[in-house]
């Protein structure tokens, strides 16, 4: 683990129209669904799930920074 105290962060921006799976809760972007199943299901139990719920703006409205330093990302 590093030793940074994060001095320089940027304000990241906002992550936009995001779907959730029904089955595992994995919180996605549409646009990175390759073959339209969520890619969580398909990895780790082997099914193609397509049952997805849109994730509401006070759900997803979670501020992200980046320390510009170390590279990690914070999430508030």
């Amino acid at each position: 683990m590093s030793n940074c105290t994060h001095p320089h962060l940027v304000l990241l921006a906002a992550r936009g129209n995001r779907i959730r799976c029904r089955h595992c809760h994995l919180t996605i972007d549409p646009q990175e669904l390759g073959d339209n199943h969520c890619p969580e299901c398909y990895e780790v139990y082997g099914i193609k799930r397509s049952d997805f719920e849109p994730v509401e703006d006070g759900q997803a409205a979670i501020v992200r920074y980046r320390c510009e330093d170390c590279g990690v990302t914070i999430d508030t």
